[in-house]
């Protein structure tokens, strides 16, 4: 790992994912890029959020060095000391996940996430459900401020179809106690325990799994049924492969892996499925 990205907007949740990319970086010697997006908003029209580009070019720049002196204050923090942490403080147009698309030399993403809910849920999701589905490389979600990121209980999701990367999961390996290898069975999709433990065999071979915790876990939908297995198991971290939908295909059936990160209070470790 040598590059972990981490965007933020000064909120709570956002320094906290620096403080976990941090332990990573840390760990693997990687250098965190500290991601920033300039926004304002326009005069007289409160609700409407605007890039700074639209405004007057004194008010760009006020705002941009107001910024960067947070961003500096911040990485000069003590608990920083050793770490290489360099600054991208931009003003583009492009929403946070096309953005980050464009970066193919990034290995981690770290962020935070408060997730979004009812119509906001619906139409645009979430900042990490963005990422998500354009990130080029794994995407670790923060739900709550954390003061060490040290899981020893892993929850592994898998429903057997999706292509699934678990090679970044081996950088905590020496840190884990317990892992669970997680499918939920819903009745839309229901199979026997027979045709699942077979599917979980391969599974194994597959990945080289040895030491884990088989569970088959029943619910109404494969989203519940991923939160619901994990606040039971008292996972302290989930794992999925995602698929990344987009477009029409992510409008009509969505995408398993961003509804748990919007609704898990769990951190979320999503890895891109491999082709």
């Amino acid at each position: 790992m040598k590059k972990i990205l981490v965007p933020t907007d000064f909120s709570e949740l956002s320094l906290a994912a620096l403080d976990v990319a941090a332990m990573f970086a840390r760990a693997t010697s990687a250098e965190i890029v500290l991601y920033h997006k300039d926004f304002i908003i326009l005069p007289n029209i409160d609700f409407i959020e605007a890039p700074i580009s639209t405004y007057d070019v004194e008010t760009n720049e006020a705002i941009h060095n107001q910024t960067q002196k947070q961003l500096e204050t911040i990485i000069q923090s003590p608990k920083y000391d050793g770490i290489s942490i360099v600054i991208y403080n931009t003003d583009d147009y492009e929403e946070l996940g096309e953005a980050i698309s464009e970066r193919t030399d990034i290995d981690l993403i770290v962020m935070g996430s408060e997730g979004a809910s009812g119509w906001k849920e619906f139409l645009d999701g979430s900042n990490s459900e963005s990422v998500v589905r354009h990130a080029n490389c794994p995407v670790l979600v923060i739900k709550e401020p954390i003061l060490t990121f040290y899981p020893r209980k892993v929850m592994f999701a898998v429903d057997f179809e999706t292509p699934f990367d678990d090679k970044l999961i081996k950088t905590l390996s020496h840190e884990i106690e317990q892992t669970y290898v997680v499918y939920v069975n819903t009745s839309d999709g229901f199979e026997d325990t027979r045709t699942i433990n077979e599917k979980m065999a391969a599974f194994e071979k597959e990945h080289n799994l040895t030491e884990h915790e088989f569970v088959i876990y029943n619910d109404y939908s494969a989203s519940n049924g991923v939160i619901h297995a994990a606040e039971d198991l008292q996972a302290d971290l989930i794992v999925m492969s995602t698929k990344a939908r987009s477009g029409l295909s992510h409008f009509l059936f969505g995408s398993v892996t961003e509804t748990v990160i919007n609704h898990s209070s769990i951190p979320v470790l999503a890895t891109l499925a491999k082709h």
